[in-house]
Parts: C-alpha cells; structure tokens; sequence
C-alpha cells in the first residue's frame, strides 16, 4: 500500500491509516500469538526447541523495539520485518508446530509495507524463509511439496487480500485529500465572499454618507456663503443663520440614523409623498429654485386610500430608493444646473412607481449620464439597479435635465431590503440638502 506524503494533511494521513487507528489490537494479537507459542515451546518437546524459543524471544523483542513503533511511524518497519522473516524461519526450524505464526506474519507484513510491491515482496519473503524452516523442522524432503502446496495458497491469499486492503486505503487517501481540497475551497469562498461584502458595504456606508452627511455640509455651505453677501442686513443675516441652524440639526439627525442604520428621518413622518415636499421646500428656501411636486396615484391601486400608502410590495426600501434618488437630483439642480424651476413627478401605479425630476438649468455635462466620476449619479444608479428597477438621466427638451426612475412593485422590497442576500441594508438619512 502507498504511504501518504508528507506534505499532505493530517485529514489525508488519518485517512490512510485506517487500521493504524486500531493499532492496541494488532498489539494485543501480537501478544496473544506470541503467549500461545511460549506454551507451545513449554508444552511440546523437540530437540531443537532451544532455537525455536530463541527466534521466538529474537521475534518478541523486535516487535517490542521496533515494530509496535513501525505501526503509527511510517517508513521505519523494515528491521523489524527483517527480523520477523529469519526468526519466523528459524522457529519453525526449531519447532514445526509454531507455523500457527504465519497468522501474525503475513498481516503484520502488509501493516508495514511502505507500498504494495513491497508487501508482495516481504510476502514471498516470509514464506521462502517459512517453507525453509519447515523442511528442516520436519527433517524431511517428502514434505516440501505439502509444505509449498499450503504455503502457495497462503501466500495468494495473502497478496489478494493485501492488495484489496491496499486499493481501500488508496481510496481513503484520495477521498481525504478531496474532501481537505474542497474545505481549503470552501474556506476561501467564504473569505471571497466576506470580502465582497465588506466592500459592498463600504460602497453603500459611500452613497449613504454622500446622499445625507455630504449633501448636509453643502447645504450649510452654501448658506453660509449667501449669509456673507448679505452681511449689511441684519434681518436677512438671522434668517440665513436660522437656516444653517436647521441643516445642521438635520444632518446631526442624519448622523444619528446612519450609525444606528434605521429608516430615513424624512420617511418616518409623512411617508414619501411628504418627505419629498419638504425637501422641495428646502431647496426652494435655500437656493431660490422654485421646486414644484406633483403626485398621481393610479385610482385602480391606491388612489383610494388616499396616497402611495396603497402600493402593493414597494415598502420602505422602495420609498428610500425614491427619496434618495430625489435629494440627488435636486442637489444637482441647487449646485450646478443654474435653474430657476424644477418638477418633481411621482406617478404611482399598480406596476411600479415612476419618479421624474426636470429643470430648465444648463443641461448635464459630457459623460454625466453615466455618472461621471462621483458618488451622486453612479451611486444613485447602483442603488436603483439593487432594487430591480431602472434609471435614466438626460437632456430636457428646450434645455435642462430630466431624471427617470422607474421601481417596480414587488421587486424594490426584495433587492433592497436590510439583511436580503447580495443587498445594502436599509439605506438612511433624510431628505434634507441637496445633491
């Protein structure tokens, strides 16, 4: 049988060894063998039963010194074997009675053998040396070809069943290894996946902290900035200082939301419909961009429960796929499209529900439809994309830009919902500040 190699694990090594892990029943076989040939030798008389007794003893002492050991240390059993062979001979040649050792001999044989050519090989070995002693134990030719007949088929018997035994073991080191190779797989799998993950949510704590915290500070920025060019006119000034001090305390509830990752602050008072006309509102207060909403709800699926409460499967990740893709718009229209109007349209239907927001601003620059090199746009089209729905940004007939999208009902709960596989969790903040 072939040894397992030493670089594999100890998964594989344990597999090879599976009659090793019974190794006190080999001794305790070896013991009692060897117990019954003392009585033999006590029992029996024989002129030359001083040799057998001390081929016995020479036997005895090896396996005590050597071959108990051989049995769990791979690659150390030949001088045992060699002992075994010549003292097994030597005894029989002293008493023809002890051959009842070739039980402990041929199995103890294969036990050793480092590969299965060599358990062939100490086979014949022993029953070269086993014939040679009992011959001459015998004190007779006329008994070798019984002596040869019986030990032929012992040693057939012995090379099939070692064989057979070897192939099993063969078997058991390969499944050891596959199985060791499938574990160090699954191992890295998880820790691919783990990685993964943290990077998804890195990317969504970005599009959080960009859609809320960052589009906070732009809003006391900009504030901060109007309330200098207005210095000479203290009521003016308060007004602006009254505003900075609202945004503020809005991005600190921000803050607050984010960390503890719950429902936007917008969308926990009003629902969608009211979260997104305060946040008209505030841009319209703040930038001078006169922001109107409008909301239609399809009539067939919740006009008459009097607002997009009545929408079958969107929920609350749907309504924060909405709020936040707003805030970016509108921020955009407040930093850079140099607008005097904006519209925000939510239709809402048994489908889906479809957001518009259009300015009459400058219009978007060269590669913005893809979302240029930011959080804003890539990040909004990633988080609409994660809820099964669809995003487009583009040009506004006669100037200005027009962003679409589209969530489907049923879908927007399942892709973005907290703890959903493969998805952010619940994004947060509120529908203060702009983009």
């Amino acid at each position: 049988m072939s040894a397992p190699p030493a670089e594999v694990g100890d998964a594989r090594a344990d597999g090879a060894s599976w009659w090793v892990r019974s190794i006190v029943g080999w001794h305790v076989a070896a013991a009692v063998m060897l117990g019954i040939a003392v009585v033999v030798l006590v029992v029996v008389p024989g002129e030359r039963r001083p040799l057998a007794a001390a081929a016995v003893a020479a036997v005895a002492l090896a396996y005590v010194l050597r071959g108990a050991r051989s049995a769990t240390e791979r690659g150390t059993g030949r001088p045992y074997l060699v002992v075994l062979v010549l003292g097994l001979g030597a005894a029989f040649a002293g008493q023809p009675e002890l051959s009842f050792l070739l039980f402990l001999g041929f199995p103890q044989v294969w036990l050793l053998s480092e590969t299965t050519r060599e358990g062939v090989a100490w086979t014949l070995a022993l029953a070269v040396s086993a014939s040679a002693g009992l011959v001459a134990g015998y004190g007779s030719l006329a008994r070798a070809p019984g002596v040869a007949t019986s030990l032929g088929v012992s040693v057939l018997f012995s090379c099939a069943l070692g064989v057979w035994i070897s192939k099993i073991i063969d078997q058991s080191q390969e499944r050891a290894e596959l199985i060791a190779q499938l574990e160090a797989a699954r191992a890295q799998l998880a820790e691919a996946h783990h990685a993964a993950g943290v990077a998804e949510e890195r990317a969504r704590l970005a599009r959080d902290i960009h859609d809320t915290l960052a589009q906070g500070f732009t809003s006391v920025l900009l504030l901060a900035r109007s309330a200098g060019a207005v210095a000479d006119d203290p009521a003016a000034v308060r007004e602006r200082l009254g505003q900075v001090e609202d945004a503020a305390r809005e991005g600190l509830a921000e803050a607050r939301t984010l960390v503890a990752a719950m429902t936007p602050v917008a969308l926990s008072d009003g629902g969608l419909e009211q979260a997104l006309r305060r946040l008209a509102e505030r841009v319209s207060r703040e930038s001078g961009v006169a922001v109107d909403v409008q909301v239609e709800v399809d009539a067939r699926d919740g006009g008459a429960q009097g607002g997009l409460g009545g929408l079958g499967g969107l929920g609350r990740p749907g309504e924060v796929v909405l709020l936040r893709a707003a805030q970016e718009a509108l921020g955009n229209v407040r930093r850079h499209a140099r607008a005097t109007r904006a519209r925000v349209r939510l239709c809402a239907g048994a489908d889906g529900v479809v957001l518009e927001v259009v300015d009459d601003g400058v219009g978007l620059p060269p590669g913005a439809e893809e979302g240029g090199r930011g959080y804003g746009l890539a990040g909004t089209r990633r988080r609409v994309e994660e809820a099964g729905g669809r995003f487009d940004v583009g040009g506004a007939p006669g100037g200005g830009t027009v962003l679409r999208v589209r969530v489907p009902a049923g879908a927007a709960a399942a892709a973005v919902a907290p703890g959903a596989p493969g998805a952010p969790a619940a994004p947060t903040g509120s529908a203060g500040g702009g983009a």
